[in-house]
């Protein structure tokens, strides 16, 4: 019960390990690597809608699967797992957790080259073979998205290419999906054993006076993993999906795809490796405190006989179950939040993808981190009575609620889109007269800036009539009609012509962004204060022998009444600021572009 060794092999330098210190190192190196992986997964999700034309909504239901997996092993794992040996549970939760987390990877190794060179026909690059619809390859290059109004063949070979790149995409969207609920679905179940067996664990073999500080640390810690996800996503991203070619782009670029299953694997690894240190500790320390004589029961083994008795003593503990709708009430808006806020800074302050996720690991995860151990300081110095901590927990709800409130009203307006008009029936559209024999394809959303500062929808639509190659690759327009008219001042632009045109966004001239993620650092500090206290209320209102499945039963609530239906809810949400969707076989894909003042009320209201 007490020696620390891989089955058989016990040395007797090993024994050193077996220790509360060992055990909380071990424990907070998975919960990092656990933590890693979701929001890594967050991080890349623009980058999978693009490359499998998957809508928001649809990433919320793939989200939820992490949900569903905890929900249907939680009380039951926590019930025979927090009676049995515990490490060795948690270990084997590890291992699933690592299996799953590659199964992710796989849809890059079966089809990753193949889309990549899809979605590059999609935003209009230039490709010098493409696969031809009646099979085999031809070398003839894909004509560029500009204005040719004579040549309505090019138009007609173009939207030929970008429908065969779709058909493709919607063909392989199944699969992948299958993959990616599955895989997810494992990761659930391998997580919960590691959260709702490690914390009463460590709460087991501490004394009582130390479970605030070593929970301060397990739960900061913890954050530092959702933290380096973002960095490692932002990191991952930086690098072109196919790591054996040039993509002679930057990731700045609309076409740019990320490196998205580099860091699943190195997640996968670290976390199999770990999971070989968990399975030696032993079923209990050294440093153990003696279970109470009153609670010693006869029998060695949990019966499924008693479960029933087990739930029915934790419904009735009023305290538990009004912790639990908090739980469940404080969780539903920040899931939500959290899964699509790299989208939204994409979006909202036309950040490229790495930009974003890095600032949503530093200014939303670390700040939260630092709030955590605060607290936790504070409840070990102080030592505040349970009213004080439940009445901290309602403040720091309503403070955030204010915040959400506040950051409804800051955000960058769509001033520079050329063209944008909403008409009276609410649907917007991209007009301009100067494109009107241009046959532009409606459809076909690849941003170009002007050299007038405005954001065009298509280089069709600026009335681009000249490119640029660099190495197959178009890296600017010209002779674009749409900019010379509106250029009223050529002392302004100098001897170049005025009617240039690089590709993706123009730079927004708007500097909300500061203050926005100010504002959002500070709610999300005061609201993390609440997180030590929240646990402790929870271990100390329930039967020692409980605590496990009282953990087990607050995530079944989170599970079941938050984290399901929230990433689902946000989606929707998100695919309803939509303006111009991809279309992919007749049916909608990804989304390319957003409303951003609908996208920001909807987000935080």
């Amino acid at each position: 019960d007490m020696e620390c060794g891989l089955g058989p092999c016990a040395p007797k330098w090993m024994q050193i390990f077996a220790s509360k210190q060992a055990f909380l190192v071990t424990f907070c190196i998975t919960w990092v690597l656990q933590g890693m992986y979701y929001t890594y997964f967050v991080s890349v999700i623009t980058t999978l809608e693009k490359l499998f034309q998957i809508q928001s909504k649809t990433t919320g239901i793939i989200m939820s699967a992490t949900e569903i997996g905890q929900i249907g092993s939680s009380l039951l794992l926590t019930y025979y797992g927090g009676q049995g040996h515990r490490p060795k549970w948690i270990a084997w939760g590890m291992v699933l957790f690592a299996v799953s987390s590659f199964t992710c990877s796989l849809p890059h190794f079966l089809f990753g080259k193949q889309l990549i060179r899809d979605n590059d026909v999609l935003f209009g690059g230039v490709a010098s073979v493409v696969r031809s619809p009646y099979g085999g390859n031809t070398s003839e290059p894909i004509p560029p998205n500009i204005c040719n109004s004579s040549h309505t063949a090019v138009i007609h070979n173009m939207t030929t290419s970008s429908a065969l790149a779709t058909r493709d995409a919607s063909r392989i969207t199944p699969v992948v999906l299958a993959i990616f609920f599955t895989s997810l679905l494992g990761v659930g179940m391998g997580q919960t054993a590691v959260y709702t067996l490690g914390i009463p664990y460590i709460d087991d073999n501490v004394a009582s006076r130390e479970s605030p500080l070593y929970f301060a640390i397990t739960i900061g810690v913890r954050i530092l993993g959702p933290a380096l996800g973002f960095i490692l996503g932002s990191l991952c991203t930086r690098l072109y999906a196919d790591l054996s070619v040039d993509p002679k782009i930057t990731p700045t670029d609309p076409r740019w795809v990320g490196a998205w299953w580099l860091g699943l694997v190195m997640v996968s690894a670290l976390l199999f490796l770990a999971s070989l240190a968990m399975f030696s500790f032993p079923k209990r320390l050294s440093t153990c405190r003696p279970t109470p004589r009153s609670l010693r029961r006869g029998k060695k083994n949990p019966s499924l006989r008693d479960f029933p008795k087990a739930v029915k003593r934790l419904l009735k503990n009023d305290i538990l179950m009004f912790r639990t709708a908090s739980s469940v009430l404080h969780i539903l808006p920040i899931a939500g939040l959290y899964t699509f806020l790299p989208k939204y800074l994409e979006s909202q302050f036309r950040l490229a993808a790495h930009a974003a996720n890095m600032i949503s690991g530093v200014g939303g995860i670390l700040v939260m981190g630092l709030g955590i151990i605060i607290s936790g300081v504070f409840i070990l110095r102080v030592k505040p009575n349970a009213r004080f901590v439940a009445a901290w927990i309602a403040f720091t709800a309503v403070v955030y609620a204010i915040g959400m409130g506040i950051l409804m009203l800051i955000g960058c307006p769509m001033k520079d889109f050329a063209g944008l008009h909403t008409t009276p029936s609410g649907l917007t559209t991209f007009e301009l007269d100067c494109n009107a024999t241009c046959n532009c394809d409606r459809n076909k959303f690849s941003p170009i800036c002007g050299r007038d500062k405005s954001t065009y929808f298509s280089a069709c639509h600026a009335g681009c009539q000249n490119i640029t190659l660099v190495d197959g690759k178009i890296v600017s327009y010209s002779e674009c009609v749409c900019m010379q008219s509106s250029s009223a001042n050529m002392s302004q632009i100098g001897k170049e012509p005025s009617g240039n045109a690089t590709i993706g966004y123009c730079d927004l001239e708007c500097d909300n962004f500061i203050w926005y993620i100010i504002l959002f650092s500070i709610f999300v500090f005061i609201h993390s204060t609440s997180e030590v206290g929240s646990m402790l209320l929870i271990l100390r209102c329930v039967d020692p022998r409980d605590k496990a499945m009282a953990l087990g039963l607050i995530q079944f609530a989170i599970g079941l009444f938050g984290n399901v239906p929230c990433p689902i809810v946000y989606g929707a949400v998100v695919d309803s600021a939509c303006l111009v969707w991809e279309m992919a076989s007749g049916e909608r894909g990804a989304c390319r572009l957003y409303d951003a003042d609908v996208f920001r009320r909807f987000y935080h209201g």
